[in-house]
């Protein structure tokens, strides 16, 4: 049996007076797709917020394939967040946007800008700035900048959600 790509073990997230999540023990196989699903305030985004690094968890340890990481900042982590709200710079074309990541690790940009771009199906508007698309056009930035980095894991937090039906179908599949 494979090893898992990511691993919790026992993570908890205590904030005062309230607890987040406990005890969660979850292990995600190689190429695994796994959803986190409950009501509003449950844990689920302080969940992937401890995942990414942007949370320290208060008990338990955290794994990405095999070496602990839950104390590690996030730009040490090979992984991808893709946030509700999208988090892009509004002063950046969609292009520089998806560059971003590739060019704070040195990595040369073009070819993999340009399939991740055909893969969101943004061709063409590589050019234009955040404000010039539609929501579920920003959505499809924000997931191709995370895409396009090739994570380990990739942490999607309601990334789909502004998306057309059909649209959130085949991005899903890809």
């Amino acid at each position: 049996m494979d090893a898992p790509v990511l691993d919790l073990r026992g993570v908890s997230k205590q904030y005062p007076g309230h607890l987040a999540v406990e005890n969660l023990n979850l292990g995600l196989l190689p190429g695994e797709f796994f959803s986190l699903l409950g009501p509003s305030g449950c844990g689920k985004t302080t969940t992937l917020r401890m995942v990414a690094g942007f949370e320290q968890p208060s008990t338990g340890e955290i794994y990405l394939r095999g070496q602990r990481i839950d104390s590690l900042p996030p730009y040490q982590r090979n992984v991808s967040t893709v946030f509700q709200n999208y988090a892009l710079f509004p002063h950046l074309s969609v292009q520089q946007n998806i560059e971003f990541g590739l060019r704070r690790h040195g990595i040369q940009t073009g070819k993999q800008v340009s399939e991740v771009l055909e893969l969101v199906q943004l061709t063409g508007k590589e050019s234009r700035l955040p404000a010039q698309i539609s929501g579920g056009e920003r959505q499809r930035v924000a997931l191709a900048r995370s895409l396009v980095l090739s994570p380990d894991v990739l942490l999607l937090d309601e990334p789909l959600s502004a998306l057309d039906p059909n649209l959130r179908k085949q991005v899903r599949a890809e």
